[in-house]
C-alpha cells in the first residue's frame, strides 16, 4: 500500500477531471431541488463513473477520481474563502474611511 501511494501523480486528465467538476459543481449549486450536502457526493459518482468508462475500473482510477473531486472542492472553497475575506476587509476599510 505505502508504493503505491509514492507512485501517485497528478495527471493532466485529473486536472481536467476537477475542472469539469467544477463547472457540474456550480450547476448543481444553481438547482433549487438539490440539497448543498448531496453536491459533493453527486461529484464523487460523476467522477468514478467518467473515470471508470473512459479508463480502466481499478483502485488506482477511484483513487484518481477521489483526488479529482478533493481537488474540485478545494478549488472551489479556496475561491469562496478568499472572496469573503477581502469583502471583509474591504468593510473594515469602509467602516474606517467613513468614521
Amino acid at each position: 500500500m505505502e508504493d503505491f501511494l509514492f507512485k501517485v501523480d497528478i495527471t493532466p486528465h485529473m486536472i481536467y477531471l476537477a475542472v469539469i467538476l467544477l463547472v457540474i459543481g456550480k450547476g448543481l449549486k444553481d438547482a433549487p431541488f438539490i440539497n448543498r450536502w448531496m453536491i459533493i457526493w453527486i461529484l464523487m459518482f460523476i467522477s468514478i463513473i467518467i473515470n471508470f468508462i473512459f479508463y480502466d475500473v481499478s483502485f488506482e482510477r477511484l483513487f484518481e477520481a477521489v483526488i479529482s473531486t478533493s481537488l474540485a472542492v478545494t478549488m472551489h472553497q479556496t475561491y469562496k474563502q478568499t472572496n469573503e475575506g477581502v469583502r471583509s476587509i474591504r468593510k473594515k476599510i469602509d467602516k474606517k474611511l467613513i468614521f
